[in-house]
């Protein structure tokens, strides 16, 4: 049994403790037990901890019917004062309150550091280990007219590696071989030449490398472990989790790692060193597939052996392995943790951090949710509230019904903020009884960008280049240009999720492109994710504005438009490929599936769309095949025309809730929106919706199929009958529901 296997079991038994038989069970739903209910971010104060604040806060907790909480070390004593984090005393005390969560029924999860970000120790990496701490990629560079004899000083840091790059041609000479000492020393050919020297320096942040696979197990020995020799026998029962926070490759600006070549070699059979110049600078006609192998190896090593490297250790100390990233936000994950989606492939349970306040997370929850459903991961949790500038009852239930619906199923809230309401745990304990493990039914695939995001991304900092006497280098602020993830023009993806699901209410799932292709099969005229439990069939597939993607992806794309399918692109097509060489077949399939190509005649026909309530005017493209398959390509992200190519391709909808499009509001302005979430459960289909804002619904819901429905209402734990008119729509049975939801306020349909 694999270790990604065993975390799943982990999951099924440890978190749903219940068996399947009661899965539906009124008198849990009442009154979910601890498992189900919010587990409290709480805090080790370090210089003044002792044992009566340990028992006291843990009894507070219980008091506020939290069902667990983890223990984050805080604050720094001074010599010979308070409690030195892992030292016999912290043990001590934590071991105190362990036994007081025992008493008072309470779980435990894990958090593995001093505190955020992970990867620090209190320290202790830097202080005992500075060989493993992450480092910062560099570039030392010199422009120069060949023939020539050129010397570049190499500043003092770990040498990596040089090439020389024809700034016309943009033919690459790895020069690697060419230092002496403290010097590259080269001979340029004819033409007009770049010549760069890459070295590494150690980060800011003081982090682990997280890249590499030795200072990961030096990582674990340092915490992990010494948890394991004081506490072993908990783990699997009163500590049944884990929790990292905020790690990201921003924390060095450029984080490489001094094995990078060899890794990357031992992986693809040859060496990347040519192409490190795309890291900086166009390199011409290979710029897309430079930057993904690049890029995308980079986030690949931070999966494997950060993620995957510590949810194999907890897999194998009957833990279940999650945390947190820092910087979800932004639209391009490339600086950060290299592809927010694909990061939790190895994760037993994806987690979202919501901070600062209400709406600002909102794009990110979908494509962390997302990662669940693509890897088959059954729980999904968010950390609530931290920082949140404006706290109060109805704000936090806002939240939390809004997490839900967009695939959260376990919350761990900050103790210090959340309103002091005992009641509110019990409906966060309510929503994850009902949607924890299950499958997540959605008509519409959203394809996740990844290679366009990786071709925009490149490096602004870090290089050392000769200056004319009296002239400063450029002030570059390279830690927020990498914290809020670089450029990304015109890049729609999140515009389109939150169209479709707070505008349209139209349920989405993001799918990887690398899923697409290994775990995605074309069923008639149905594209199926086929996981074991979370398996999903989707009608329609959305292609995001961007210029990369990789053959393989594209491949699949025409394969699902050639056998019937509906696909939508928005914005820009296509036109280069995240490998190299296979430009033309990414550009082939595109012009196949659409009719637009910039080499082709067009083959799609040009059509208008008013929307006359507004005024616009949109024109789009659209191409049909004999299958039935349709292909538009819409110039525009706007929600209107989002919706109107919808009912073009999915005349019937899963869930249509009758209620007019609402007004789509974002970040400050984000006030609430009716949302939903249809799971089946044990073979019972599980409806969740959720009205976060301030005006009361009622209004119908026409859902696809014969329905026997019951309300279960998670404020009270009561359940009532539900208004239900079966009827006929498109050929098919449809149930149409009335639904009566009062501000802020949620209710399930549960099959009968």
């Amino acid at each position: 049994m694999s270790r990604l296997t065993v975390s799943m079991v982990l999951l099924a038994v440890g978190l749903s403790a219940q068996n399947a038989a009661n899965q539906f069970d009124p008198a849990i739903f009442k009154a979910p037990p601890a498992e189900y209910r919010g587990h409290a971010m709480w805090n080790f104060n370090l210089p003044t901890l002792n044992e009566n604040a340990v028992i006291s806060g843990i009894q507070e907790m219980a008091k506020l019917n939290y069902g667990g909480f983890f223990i984050e070390a805080g604050g720094r004593p001074q010599p010979g004062q308070g409690v030195a984090f892992l030292s016999d005393e912290y043990f001590r005390l934590y071991k105190l309150a362990l036994e007081e969560a025992k008493t008072q029924g309470l779980e435990v999860i894990l958090y593995d550091d001093y505190a955020f970000p992970t990867g620090t120790v209190g320290g202790q990496m830097l202080s005992q280990f500075p060989q493993y701490v992450a480092k910062n990629l560099n570039m030392a560079e010199k422009d120069v007219t060949g023939p020539a004899s050129v010397e570049l000083a190499i500043p003092q840091g770990i040498y990596i590696g040089a090439v020389m790059m024809n700034r016309d041609t943009f033919e690459l000479l790895d020069a690697s071989d060419r230092k002496t000492q403290d010097r590259l020393v080269c001979q340029a050919p004819k033409g007009n030449w770049k010549v760069m020297a890459f070295y590494l320096t150690e980060g800011k942040a003081r982090v682990v490398d997280y890249l590499d696979e030795t200072a990961m197990s030096t990582f674990i020995s340092m915490t992990y472990q010494k948890y394991q020799d004081n506490f072993g026998t908990y783990f699997g029962n009163l500590i049944k989790q884990t929790f990292y926070d905020e790690p990201s490759m921003h924390h060095a600006d450029r984080m490489w790692t001094p094995n990078f070549n060899e890794y990357f070699q031992k992986r693809y059979g040859y060496s990347p060193m040519k192409y490190y110049p795309a890291l900086w600078y166009d390199i011409g006609p290979q710029t897309a597939a430079a930057r993904n192998a690049l890029f995308g190896f980079r986030a690949e090593l931070f999966g494997r052996n950060f993620i995957k490297r510590l949810n194999d250790w907890c897999a194998d100390h009957h833990l279940i392995f999650g945390g947190h990233l820092d910087q979800e936000e932004p639209l391009n994950p490339t600086p950060l943790n290299g592809d927010l989606l694909k990061v939790f492939q190895y994760q037993a349970a994806p987690t979202v951090d919501d901070i600062w306040w209400y709406g600002r997370s909102n794009p990110s929850y979908k494509i962390v949710t997302s990662a669940a459903f693509n890897y088959d991961h059954p729980i999904a949790r968010a950390e609530t509230y931290a920082a949140y500038r404006i706290l109060d009852g109805k704000i936090a239930f806002q939240v939390a019904m809004d997490q839900f619906a967009m695939g959260i199923n376990y919350q761990i809230p900050a103790r210090t903020v959340q309103p002091q309401r005992p009641e509110l745990n019990d409906y966060v304990g309510r929503l994850s009884y009902l949607l924890q493990h299950g499958r997540h039914v959605a008509d519409v695939a959203v394809l996740y960008p990844i290679a366009s995001l990786h071709t925009q991304y490149h490096n602004i900092g870090g290089v050392q280049f000769p200056l004319a006497e009296g002239e400063q280098p450029p002030q570059i602020m390279e830690t927020a240009y990498a914290r809020e993830g670089g450029p990304a023009f015109g890049m729609d993806y999140q515009d389109i999720g939150e169209a479709l699901f707070r505008s349209l209410r139209v349920d989405y799932t993001y799918l990887h492109p690398e899923v697409l292709v290994e775990r995605c099969t074309v069923d008639g005229k149905k594209l199926i994710l086929n996981n074991q439990e979370n398996r999903e069939e989707y009608s329609v597939l959305i292609l995001p504005a961007g210029d990369t993607l990789s053959a393989a992806a594209a491949a699949r794309i025409k394969e699902f438009y050639d056998k019937g399918g509906m696909v939508i692109a928005t914005g820009l097509l296509p036109t280069r490929s995240a490998e190299f060489g296979k430009d033309k077949e990414v550009q082939q399939a595109i012009a196949d599936v659409f009719g637009v190509s910039p080499d082709e005649p067009l083959k799609a026909d040009v059509r208008r769309a008013q929307d006359r309530q507004n005024f616009y005017v949109f024109w789009y493209y659209i191409k049909k095949n004999k299958a039935g398959g349709q292909a538009l390509f819409l110039p525009s992200t706007n929600p209107w025309l989002i919706d109107f190519a919808l009912k073009q391709v999915l005349p019937l909808r899963d869930v249509d809730i009758q209620e007019p499009m609402g007004a789509l509001r974002r970040g400050n302005e984000y006030e609430g929106a009716l949302t939903y979430i249809h799971k089946v459960k044990n073979g019972h289909d599980i409806y969740f919706f959720a009205n976060s804002s301030s005006k009361a619904i009622d209004t119908k819901v026409v859902l696809r199929g014969k329905k026997a429905l019951r309300i279960w209402n998670p404020h009270t734990g009561g359940q009532e009958a539900a208004e239900l008119t079966p009827a006929e729509a498109n050929g098919q049975p449809v149930t149409t529901v009335r639904l009566v939801l009062p501000a802020v306020s949620s209710l399930f349909f549960i099959q009968e």
